[in-house]
């Protein structure tokens, strides 16, 4: 017979372990769910790529994505009666539901997905030559992820940027569960796991920012030489607002001390713009994109805005992520000995 005092002890503890968990998972309240995976490949021709591959990666996966899914590909998904459920327009056109209230007067919605590519990557390829890129997928593109696979092994086939050079999509992993989802050699998909945003941060009063790829933002109608705290954490709660809003669970309570963040100063900017033409399938003509890179030394009481700085890791920052934008990087610096004696 089963102990009661044990058994009400394995529920205790298993409801602590489950608030853990659950605290872990919404840190601020609002559950984002998302799944990174690290494609490698193997070209099997020559040619010359963009030393930013994102546009490319990007524009060639949304083709073979539609050659994949579509039934009536010469139309657009506005036209389609099943454009609400087909993968396609869930995962690349960013068709947005007919009762949101989040972003209504713009005709789509950021896609569920950012693409975690280099700012620079060789431009002349030979054969033999290895490549990887990461994807972050959010909400339900994590259940789509087949068709996403099998978009760029059929990619490889037709070949990648103007000169068509083919690649052999060699596997496909899950970096933080160290899982190998595709293996060339095997007929088989394995299942994606989902993970969910944590601060992993240490408490730190001074860290550095690296834009790895340009950041894309626009403030007071400008695009800014830098970029000030107060502006990157309302970049950052902006993104995470609409992911959640349109690809995870929201939460009405994302309270944020803008003014506690206007307080933390920038001791170091190297910051620059910087610029790259790209041909838009949709608009049919070359668009012109921009950003900063570089990196930012901030100072101040952080600690309230670490969650939200461990977010911008996951899901990058600014506009253009789809095309590899907005990937920054986060480094908790030490206190200098001038701070450590004013301290003392």
């Amino acid at each position: 017979m089963e102990n009661p005092k044990k058994e009400s002890a394995d529920r205790k503890s298993c409801s602590q372990e489950e608030g853990k968990r659950q605290k872990a998972e919404k840190p601020l309240g609002a559950v984002l769910p998302f799944a990174e995976v690290q494609i490698e490949g193997r070209f099997e021709g020559k040619g010359v790529l963009p030393p930013f591959r994102g546009a490319t990666l990007r524009g060639g996966f949304g083709y073979h994505l539609k050659q994949t899914v579509c039934h009536r590909k010469q139309s657009t998904c506005q036209d389609c009666i099943v454009r609400t459920s087909c993968a396609y327009s869930c995962i690349f056109e960013g068709i947005p539901p007919q009762d949101r209230q989040m972003m209504r007067l713009y005709p789509y919605v950021p896609q569920p997905f950012t693409l975690l590519v280099k700012s620079q990557d060789p431009a002349q390829i030979e054969p033999g030559n290895l490549f990887s890129f990461g994807m972050r997928l959010f909400g339900r593109a994590i259940e789509l992820f087949p068709y996403i696979a099998y978009s760029f092994i059929e990619m490889g086939k037709e070949g990648l940027g103007k000169d068509r050079i083919p690649f052999q999509i060699t596997r496909i992993v899950q970096p933080s569960f160290g899982a190998e989802i595709y293996h060339e050699k095997e007929a088989c998909l394995h299942k994606v796991q989902t993970e969910y945003p944590q601060n992993l941060l240490p408490a730190c009063k001074r860290i550095r920012v690296d834009f790895v790829t340009p950041v894309r933002l626009r403030i007071n109608g400008r695009e800014p030489s830098t970029l000030r705290f107060e502006d990157l954490i309302r970049a950052i709660v902006r993104r995470f607002s609409i992911l959640t809003y349109f690809y995870g669970t929201p939460t009405e309570n994302l309270s944020v001390d803008y003014s506690a963040a206007a307080a933390v100063t920038s001791v170091c900017s190297q910051t620059k713009p910087i610029e790259f033409r790209r041909f838009s399938g949709r608009q049919k003509r070359p668009v012109e994109m921009s950003g900063l890179i570089g990196s930012a030394i901030y100072e101040g009481n952080l600690e309230p805005f670490l969650p939200w700085l461990s977010i911008a890791r996951i899901i990058g920052v600014g506009k253009a992520a789809s095309f590899g934008f907005g990937r920054i990087q986060i480094t908790p610096l030490q206190e200098d000995k001038h701070d450590a004696e004013r301290t003392d």
